[in-house]
């Protein structure tokens, strides 16, 4: 396997491939480590801390994994390109629903304009989840940021300065970066490797890995370094078992195959 790794890097075009899906990757990093104007990113720090602590809230750390610790940061990318997602798939839902749609999936250069009808229901998503998500941040509480009252009224506001302009700019910077992250996985599907959209979000989930293991370690056994766990020892072999039997399934299910006969003259 270490030998057909290092021959990739011996072909000139999977080389060039190789080098831009991990440039675009360095992008995709940045991007979820630089704030929103306005926010005051230390509350922000201490709540998930908080979080990870008491291994609470599971509710904003599957969003936190999903950015790819964006949300942590209140990052451009903090929205991901789950819009996208939420779009690809409503207007596959819509073409087998809408007969017009259909026709036009079914036509020559129809797919064109299905992508381009995709693009501008991710517009609309995200001006819509990005409107909530500054009001959100404007009035921290509720289920995302339970017990962030307690910092904010130790530290100060998270938002500094709310109102229009922040709203505004909250917004504007969300949905750019939701469009930077499309573009970007569909350069790596043109120029990179594999999928660019599986990838980002691979890459979003394998960011959050080693927090994630950390707190899984403190979900099992006592935060105070004691010899008793906090739940069931078994749980941990079971998470092992389940999380193996997971992985092979979906390698099963995308390596198979079926052999269908066919008869012809």
């Amino acid at each position: 396997m270490l030998s057909a790794f290092a021959n990739c890097f011996k072909i000139p075009e999977l080389r060039q491939r190789i080098i831009f899906t991990l440039c675009v990757i360095v992008v995709v990093r940045i991007g979820a480590a630089i704030p929103v104007p306005g926010i005051n990113t230390e509350i922000l720090a201490l709540f998930f801390k908080s979080v990870l602590e008491k291994n609470q809230n599971t509710v904003v750390g599957l969003f936190n994994l999903f950015s790819g610790g964006a949300l942590e940061n209140c990052a451009v990318f903090t929205l991901g390109i789950i819009p996208y997602i939420s779009a690809s798939i409503m207007l596959q839902l819509m073409t087998a629903v809408v007969p017009s749609l259909g026709k036009l999936a079914r036509e020559e250069g129809g797919r064109q304009k299905i992508t381009q009808y995709t693009r501008y229901a991710t517009i609309a998503i995200c001006l819509v989840q990005g409107y909530f998500t500054a009001k959100q941040f404007e009035n921290p509480k509720g289920q995302l940021f339970s017990g962030i009252e307690k910092i904010t009224n130790q530290y100060g506001p998270l938002v500094s300065h709310p109102g229009l302009a922040f709203e505004f700019t909250t917004v504007g910077s969300l949905l750019t970066g939701t469009l930077l992250l499309m573009w970007l996985g569909e350069q790596i599907t043109d120029k990179g490797i594999g999928n660019g959209i599986s990838m980002v979000i691979t890459i979003n989930i394998v960011s959050r890995l080693p927090a994630a293991l950390g707190q899984g370690w403190n979900m099992l056994f006592s935060a105070g370094g004691g010899p008793e766990p906090t739940v069931p020892i078994i749980v941990f072999p079971m998470m092992l078992l389940f999380l193996f039997a997971v992985i092979a399934g979906t390698i099963a299910i995308t390596q198979a195959q079926r052999k269908v006969t066919i008869q012809y003259a």
